[in-house]
């Protein structure tokens, strides 16, 4: 199992999670970094709480998912708290077996969406790729889309987990989420360059909205981490210390 309890503990992350109510932008850029080596921790450690999953992706099937997590020891088909909706493709996916069929295809059924969402509280929903609805789209769609999602997240106790890949034509998403956003998480190649050991470096600092959380809750700190991708398992570590499983 990737070592997320490194990045947790950095965090004060005491769940592993965001505190309910909270949306964690995650971000990447550079050469190699990636945003969705995250979603995996989130679907995982929210599972683990026996709390519901919706993962909305715009970027990948729900093979691709099923893949990651299998390799990390966690087979999602046993899992009915995973519900994955089908954002990549308009197609009617109602005929692939049950194991590997999404919940939904969304394809502009933004009410049918909602009132699915609104079933489920206390869920993390994770919309990964948001900036290919944006694309597609154009970014107020994309925007529009989002508050929608966080209203309801917000309302029924839930955390919202928003990936992005950022450059020159995602910039302005970029900003917009941020000010709606409680925590900022950004994947950034190194910046010395390639090295075979690190992957990348995670950055995290408190986003626009976090002094609205409660001072009672324990104090989210900005970290930089390195961190190391390899076929089953994300590891991360402190720049400068050997990396290590936990």
């Amino acid at each position: 199992m990737a070592s997320y309890k490194t990045l947790s503990s950095s965090l004060n992350w005491a769940t592993g999670l965001g505190n309910t109510g909270t949306t964690t932008l995650v971000t990447s850029s550079g050469l190699g970094s990636d945003c969705g080596t995250l979603v995996p921790h989130f679907v995982n450690t929210t599972l683990a709480l026996e709390q519901p999953v919706v993962l909305l992706s715009f970027a990948q099937t729900y093979n691709h998912y099923l893949h990651i997590m299998r390799k990390m020891g966690v087979n999602l088909s046993k899992h009915s708290g995973m519900h994955f909706i089908n954002g990549l493709t308009q197609n009617d996916l109602s005929s692939l077996p049950a194991a590997t069929r999404p919940a939904l295809t969304l394809h502009n059924k933004w009410p049918e969406f909602f009132r699915y969402l609104s079933r489920l509280p206390g869920c993390t929903l994770i919309l990964d790729g948001l900036c290919l609805l944006s694309d597609t789209q154009g970014l107020e769609k994309a925007v529009w889309f989002f508050e929608a999602c966080q209203r309801i997240v917000e309302q029924t106790g839930g955390r919202l987990v928003v990936t992005v890949y950022l450059d020159e034509w995602t910039e302005q998403l970029v900003k917009r989420l941020i000010r709606r956003a409680h925590y900022y998480l950004a994947f950034e190649a190194l910046g010395s360059g390639t090295a075979a050991e690190v992957s990348g470096q995670l950055k995290a600092a408190p986003a626009h909205l976090y002094c609205q959380i409660s001072a009672r809750e324990k104090e989210f700190k900005p970290a930089m981490l390195h961190y190391k991708v390899s076929d089953s398992t994300v590891q991360f570590f402190s720049p400068g210390q050997s990396r290590i499983v936990l």
